[in-house]
């Protein structure tokens, strides 16, 4: 049956066509996701990974799946790392620095990998710590922070050659470094080279001279030298100094080694 324009079906028919064709524009538009802000994602998702790690993780994952890439990936570590999951966050770390498209500054595909290298320590693994630190350094070779590092993870290898290459090399960049001489100080001194450990400590004494860990070092070495009268003052300048914390109580040890009771 044919409609004629006086068919009482036609207006019927019409208005529900306009209708439907009314309604598609709004239908298309609720499918359609607005698009993510990703640099804004980015530092919220970062923000929570400080404040409110479990949340941190949550966002992290969401906005991966939503197309995050490296970036989401970042804040899923960070996350991770501050849950205590370190072996995890260091893998994830270790894989987003390896993607170059993250960003083209070296220095930030160095940073990652120093993360993943705390991450790697934390997590008890020091191989896979110096592995991380060795490839950030190909990236930045002349990194002071990452040369004391790698150094760090070899003093614990016990690679103190190796050790003493990186702090030569950190030394040499930034001489009044603390924490390198004395470093350095330790590599030396397993290495039995006292004579070298004990100018690297009075180089730290120079612009210290009250320094705990300092004077640890050279009661350590005076100890090794069979110097005990100069051992026990450094050690108890310590204890004077700092009766708590790690150089306290390895100076109390070191003394109760040497046979003197210390209240």
């Amino acid at each position: 049956m044919s409609l004629t324009p006086s068919s009482p079906l036609r207006p019927v028919l019409l208005l529900a066509s306009a209708l439907a064709i009314a309604a598609l524009p709004a239908f298309a538009q609720s499918e359609a996701p607005p698009p993510i802000d990703h640099e804004s994602q980015y530092a919220a998702c970062m923000r929570l990974a400080r404040e409110a790690p479990a949340d941190g993780y949550r966002s992290g994952v969401a906005w991966y799946e939503k197309g995050g890439g490296s970036p989401a990936e970042h804040c899923i570590a960070a996350s991770l790392l501050q849950l205590g999951d370190y072996a995890e966050a260091a893998t994830r770390l270790e894989r987003v620095a390896a993607d170059e498209s993250l960003s083209p500054r070296p220095e930030t595909r160095a940073g990652l990998l120093a993360q993943a290298g705390l991450a790697w320590v934390l997590a008890g693994d020091e191989h896979k710590a110096a592995s991380a630190r060795d490839k950030a350094l190909e990236i930045t070779p002349d990194n002071v922070d990452l040369r004391v590092d790698r150094a760090l993870s070899r003093m614990t290898l016990e690679q103190y050659f190796e050790a003493v290459d990186d702090l030569n090399r950190a030394i040499d960049l930034a001489p009044h470094r603390m924490d390198a001489l004395l470093i350095r100080a330790s590599a030396y001194r397993y290495l039995g080279q006292l004579d070298l450990a004990r100018d690297d400590v009075e180089r730290a004494l120079a612009l210290d001279p009250d320094h705990p860990d300092a004077l640890l070092e050279r009661g350590v070495i005076a100890r090794a030298a069979g110097n005990k009268d100069a051992a026990r003052k450094d050690f108890l300048a310590v204890l004077n100094l700092t009766s708590e914390g790690p150089a306290g109580d390895a100076a109390r040890l070191n003394l109760e080694a040497m046979d003197v009771r210390v209240e």
